[in-house]
């Protein structure tokens, strides 16, 4: 009987010993701290979210009317119903004359830019104005004239090459449309203008012609389509 009760006594020593240790371990696990810390990490990624929306709002919303917002996506649509189909061609347009740029090997300087910018610079100067009231009255920035200038200069430079105007095109233009030229004009300064303008001309005539000819054998895909 001894020998039995001192067996029960420590089967209940050791069945005891597996719950303290399970409490003692609880309550170490800083389980509460960490739900604390869940929930401060939490509230920082909401708060993080909201101020990232608020900064980027104009990426989503155009305007507001009396509290009613307008999207971006609206103001885009708008302008694509007004204006879509041209704009989608100039860009055609625009990426097939890199695209023959590029194979052709031709680059435009930064030299040659500068130039054309002071030469446009001083014909509006000219007129009464400054570079950058002309710009803001056709809505461009000074980096829209540059890439108009690049994009120019290159199109010159595979087209124009052979392009020539004879004196005698410069008179023949001058003495038809004396009634509508400058009359107090030098003529040797009204002749390089009149032949800037003839050149200028058989060039777009030209350019046309090519440009016609790189979309005919060029493949584009229309994923969008816009009616005039």
């Amino acid at each position: 009987m001894a020998r039995k009760a001192e067996k029960t006594i420590k089967t209940k020593k050791i069945t005891k010993a597996p719950s303290a240790v399970t409490s003692f371990d609880a309550a170490k696990s800083g389980f509460p701290v960490r739900l604390k810390k869940s929930y401060l990490l939490w509230g920082i990624g909401v708060i993080v979210l909201i101020l990232i929306l608020y900064l980027s709002r104009s990426l989503l919303i155009a305007a507001t009317v009396n509290g009613q917002p307008i999207s971006r996506i609206a103001v885009i649509r708008e302008l694509e119903r007004q204006g879509g189909k041209q704009a989608l061609n100039a860009i055609v347009t625009k990426n097939l004359i890199l695209q023959e740029a590029k194979k052709q090997g031709v680059t435009v300087s930064q030299e040659d830019i500068d130039k054309e910018l002071k030469r446009i610079e001083e014909n509006i100067k000219r007129q009464g104005q400054t570079l950058d009231q002309a710009l803001m009255l056709q809505g461009m920035t000074k980096e829209n004239l540059v890439d108009q200038i690049r994009l120019q200069k290159m199109i010159e430079k595979i087209v124009g090459k052979d392009i020539k105007v004879a004196d005698k095109e410069v008179d023949d233009y001058i003495a038809k449309n004396q009634e509508s030229l400058p009359q107090d004009q030098e003529r040797k300064v009204l002749g390089a203008q009149v032949k800037d303008q003839l050149r200028q001309q058989k060039l777009n005539e030209k350019v046309n012609a090519w440009i016609e000819s790189l979309r005919k054998n060029a493949k584009i895909s229309s994923f969008v389509f816009y009616y005039p």
